[in-house]
């Protein structure tokens, strides 16, 4: 087994997987070994994919998160967290990392506990302005907790803002209109993204199909819709409908060029991509999960909400007719579009990773 220094304990989605990948690229820029970066993750295919990609190696942990509102599922989501919890400490036991970083999520909890009961430090990052049960529990023993919002109350806490992969961070507005020719989206229009995230929102799909016959009115406008995976097979076929320039894609390879294309961008509001939204200064309509543990997606969305560079949708109040007025008052509105998009952060507020990366360095034993 090579050299350890650091496992990072995370996954099952995109969201969580980004900010992981981004302080991994920044202890490599800092000396570090891809070889000696390891992660814990879900077995999803996404967190494979992305990992494969990355070049970095991976364990994938079976099991899931406890449901707090089903105990049957929770009873069952126990042996599975029982038997990644033995394999993470013998693996941390026999490689010997020096420092732990927890991501969140179930893959978190196995790797955390298993630096626990090794004595390895773990530093902890939480995503969104409220933390997530997992995090609540390895706040007791972590020594560290980088946090992406200053007033995000955890033990021995160290703000450090939300870490963005470096293709987002390395995007330039002056290749705009390079990225929009290569999606062959006309110079003329207005380009607006949906998303419902990795694994795709059935509620933002169903009404966004809903809301294009209101948008067919809008001169010069191009809907671009990453349905996600659990709902391509239904609704994947309506691309050919469609009187709109309306595009549809289960999955898209290469988020950055899309979200540098946008004019407006429709989402959930997990933390990595309201990171992404306020880097980029892209006017968003966010519509945050209401399942989402301490509704820290509302959370998240009121940091962009409170200047207007955001505006929220409700998850109830979500429906086609909404989603097209919100739309319309936004494109058909210049002056209002741009008081919305904000000026890309500087370069001192791109470092996040960095600064986790060199918290991990500076606590490993």
């Amino acid at each position: 087994m090579s050299e350890s220094f650091a496992v990072i304990a995370g996954g099952g989605t995109a969201g969580h997987l980004y900010p992981g990948l981004a302080v991994a690229e920044a202890l490599v820029s800092l000396g570090k070994e891809r070889t000696e970066i390891h992660f814990f993750t879900s077995d999803r295919d996404i967190d494979n994919r992305l990992l494969t990609a990355a070049n970095f190696q991976f364990t994938p942990l079976k099991g899931n998160g406890l449901a707090r509102r089903n105990i049957l599922s929770s009873i069952k989501a126990v042996i599975p967290l029982i038997k990644s919890t033995v394999f993470a400490y013998r693996y941390v036991r026999e490689s010997k990392p020096k420092v732990i970083l927890s991501l969140g999520g179930f893959a978190a909890v196995p790797g955390s506990v298993a630096g626990l009961l090794t004595g390895t430090p773990v530093v902890l990052h939480e995503q969104n302005s409220v933390p997530g049960s997992a995090n609540k529990l390895i706040s007791k023993w972590v020594k560290k907790s980088a946090v992406s919002y200053q007033n995000t109350e955890l033990s021995r806490s160290v703000y450090t803002g939300n870490p963005v992969r470096k293709e987002v961070t390395d995007l330039n507005s002056n290749d705009q209109s390079l990225h929009r020719s290569q999606l062959r989206i006309p110079k003329e229009n207005k380009l607006v993204v949906i998303t419902g995230g990795s694994l795709g929102s059935l509620k933002i799909n169903k009404s966004i199909v809903k809301a294009l016959p209101d948008l067919e009115e809008v001169p010069n406008l191009t809907i671009y819709h990453i349905i996600g995976s659990r709902d391509w097979k239904e609704m994947g076929y309506l691309s050919s409908e469609m009187k709109i320039d309306y595009r549809a894609v289960e999955y898209e390879e290469q988020m950055p060029i899309v979200l540098n294309s946008a004019d407006l961008i429709v989402s959930r509001a997990g933390g990595s991509i309201t990171a992404e939204i306020n880097l980029l200064g892209l006017p968003s309509i966010l519509i945050p999960l209401p399942s989402a543990p301490g509704d820290h997606q509302t959370k998240n969305a009121e940091s962009l909400a409170v200047d207007g560079r955001a505006v929220i949708i409700p998850d109830e109040n979500c429906t086609g007719d909404r989603i097209a007025a919100e739309i319309k008052s936004i494109v058909l509105n210049e002056e209002r579009l741009m008081k919305m998009a904000k000026v890309r952060q500087p370069k001192s507020e791109k470092n996040a990773a960095e600064k986790i990366a060199t918290l991990l360095i500076e606590v490993a034993k």
